[in-house]
């Protein structure tokens, strides 16, 4: 039998198309739904195509999860089409969607019911990372039902992880030390006395590296966040001697600030002020610091309805430590 070559191309899935994708009344709906997110830019919902424009495979990438990836879903290739490398056309596609986001790794899911996909998923580098519960609507015989299952979860690194480097610091480590059983963000700030945005931009990198992931709203630490906590972390020459917690504020608002947390416009030197407060200055400064505060911030002088809102955590800044006087 002659072999039939058709030439492909990739483009944007639309409302036009799903007419003649013969996909039951629920699909249907999940996939308007899915086409509203790609206008807000949540998604990307992609179909491969024929010369004629007939869409005979298609498939979406969310970029909304995993934290630090993003997740490929609804990979369909009509049934005529099957076997043809149309499903492999269609990863490679929406993979180069996520690499043009920066995004370093993609995760996609396989029904334990219907598990013939994960040969094709591993043979382009996909490795199991893990499970969880999925549900999803679907039409029967009997009307419309909820379908359960248990989802293995791939992962496809992309794009080379974020150097460790930048997560050689106590807060991180902080963080992935706490995770030996599972924890919600909120857990996590409020065991670590610090903003929940700020551990969830250290959670994001650690993800990102593969030290930690989430799974049903909670975080743990991966092997890979074994093995981290295992290394020791590199010595430093910016150790400042300061009392009590200030010590540890004051040299972590510096990791954070090489570690990229207040963006490339952030200017630092780490060494500027370093040992030109003695002590007693330093506890003097604690003291008022924390003098000012407790006036400020009083509850008689608080007013919640006041726009923009500013707050204060006792979290001290490499700013905050700035010589009372400049003798």
């Amino acid at each position: 039998m002659p072999e039939i070559v058709v030439p492909l191309t990739v483009r944007d899935l639309t409302l036009e198309d799903l007419p003649t994708l013969g996909e039951s009344p629920s699909k249907l709906t999940s996939m308007v739904t899915e086409l509203g997110r790609a206008e807000r830019g949540e998604v990307d919902y992609l179909a491969v195509c024929t010369p004629s424009g007939q869409a005979v495979g298609y498939g979406a990438v969310d970029y909304t999860k995993p934290p630090g990836g993003a997740t490929i879903y609804q990979l369909t290739v009509l049934t005529p089409f099957q076997s043809c490398g149309i499903g492999t056309i269609l990863i490679y596609a929406l993979e180069d969607h996520i690499r043009a986001r920066g995004i370093p790794f993609a995760e996609l899911g396989i029904d334990d019911a219907s598990p013939r996909p994960q040969a094709l998923y591993e043979r382009l580098g996909y490795v199991v990372s893990g499970t969880e519960l999925g549900s999803w609507d679907i039409d029967t015989p009997d009307g419309p039902a909820r379908y359960e299952t248990t989802i293995t979860l791939l992962r496809k690194q992309l794009l080379q992880p974020p150097a460790v480097d930048s997560l050689d610091s106590a807060l991180p480590r902080d963080i992935v030390r706490r995770l030996e059983s599972p924890r919600s963000l909120a857990e996590l700030a409020d065991g670590l006395h610090i903003t929940d945005a700020r551990v969830l931009w250290y959670l994001t990198k650690l993800a990102a590296a593969g030290l930690v992931k989430q799974s049903d709203g909670l975080w743990l630490r991966t092997s890979l966040g074994a093995d981290y906590l295992g290394t020791p972390p590199s010595a430093t020459d910016d150790v400042t001697v300061l009392p009590g917690r200030t010590t540890y504020d004051y040299q972590q608002a510096f990791a954070d600030s090489r570690a990229g947390m207040f963006g490339s416009t952030y200017v630092q030197a780490s060494g500027e002020h370093g040992g030109r407060v003695p002590y007693a200055r330093a506890v003097e400064f604690n003291q008022r610091l924390q003098d000012l505060v407790a006036e400020y911030f009083a509850p008689n002088r608080i007013d919640r309805s006041a726009s923009p809102k500013y707050g204060f955590h006792w979290v001290l800044t490499p700013t905050d430590l700035h010589p009372l006087d400049d003798e």
